[in-house]
């Protein structure tokens, strides 16, 4: 804990899809926490502004729209006094640019130099990095004695959690080829019905996500059940009674576990020691061990070969996955049939 006889107005901005915002918020917590007597604004869109209202030690302004932003923006220009920093942990494009304009701060920082002309300073970004971090190099920039959060949590939500036996799958992205396919998710539910015996299952869903529809009309095995959540709040209800989530590379597992939920998720193209917080407890990450850390570059995919077989390898099924129905850039096709059959599980601390 850093004391400061100088407390500073600072203004943080995350405007990004959930998973994205809720691991930049880390950041946040973490500046609040270490400079307690800061006065900490964060603007963050409306929908997901409910997650962190009742966090200690900040403002929370929600925009629903440019315009709204813009808004709040003029009414803070006028009624309120200039700020130390406005820092931008997340977003892009023309509106992040005209808040850089709109906020009057004596130091402004963005991700990057794609707005030097009104964000005079921007971190350096290593390569190799893990998702977090660029967020929290711009608050370094600022802050240089500010650790970088090796975990995410959100305790005002964590504290709404009452766990049941309940077990919950999420088995759909916002990609085709990190979203597994209704038979897998059949395949999972029984291997969890045996592993989890008197437990509810559930599988979340949303009738508007694009490949919900498959798996709706493919139907779950008797005593499993669909969980729609067609709010924030009812996603968060629905976490906050798991015993467990498995699933995909989503944002609600990055919700899950800031939640304190414990969780198992699937990769397929995307890397497990790059997505997420390092040292997140109660997280334990499954795929290929073929695949090492690559990542995949092949957006076209729809088919999810390598993250539905890590599911069904997992669940105890023997093979390899059948690669000819991969695109041509399918990081499996580099590999031997008898390469991919085993996994690489990482299980993190408090495991």
């Amino acid at each position: 804990m850093t004391d400061r006889t100088s407390p500073r107005r600072i203004l943080f901005v995350l405007r990004g899809k959930l998973g994205d915002t809720v691991l930049a918020f880390a950041t946040v917590r973490a500046w609040a926490d270490r400079y307690p007597g800061d006065d900490v604004t964060l603007l963050v869109r409306a929908n997901y502004a409910p997650l962190f209202a009742r966090e200690a030690g900040m403002r929370v302004i929600g925009f629903a729209s440019r315009l709204a932003m813009f808004a709040k923006l003029a009414w803070m220009r006028v009624f309120e006094p200039p700020f130390d920093a406005l820092m931008v942990l997340l977003g892009a494009g023309a509106p992040v640019r005209r808040l850089g304009r709109m906020v009057r701060a004596k130091r402004k920082v963005y991700l990057d130099g794609r707005f030097a002309g009104v964000y005079p300073e921007w971190p350096q970004i290593p390569p190799e990095h893990f998702q977090p971090e660029p967020a929290w190099r711009v608050a370094a920039a600022v802050a240089p004695d500010l650790p970088m959060p090796r975990q995410v949590r959100i305790a005002s939500l964590a504290a709404r959690r009452k766990p049941s036996h309940a077990i919950g799958i999420a088995p759909i992205s916002d990609e085709p080829r990190r979203t597994m396919n209704p038979a897998v998710v059949q395949e999972l539910v029984a291997a969890l019905e045996r592993r989890h015996p008197g437990s509810a299952i559930h599988v979340m869903v949303n009738r508007a996500d694009r490949d919900a529809r498959p798996l709706l009309e493919k139907g779950l095995p008797a005593g499993a059940g669909f969980r729609e959540f067609p709010t924030l709040d009812a996603l968060v209800g629905e976490l906050a009674g798991l015993a467990h989530l498995y699933a995909t590379d989503t944002g609600i597992y990055h919700l899950a576990v800031a939640m304190g939920v414990p969780a198992t998720i699937f990769y397929g193209p995307t890397q497990p020691w790059k997505n997420g917080m390092p040292e997140q407890p109660e997280l334990v990450r499954v795929r290929l061990a073929a695949l090492k850390g690559e990542h995949c570059e092949e957006k076209s995919c729809a088919v999810a070969t390598c993250l539905n077989h890590a599911v069904r390898l997992h669940i105890g099924a023997t093979g390899s996955p059948p690669v000819a129905e991969t695109p041509q850039a399918c990081l499996l096709r580099r590999h031997a049939p008898g390469e991919l059959t085993t996994l690489s599980v990482d299980e993190g601390p408090g495991r």
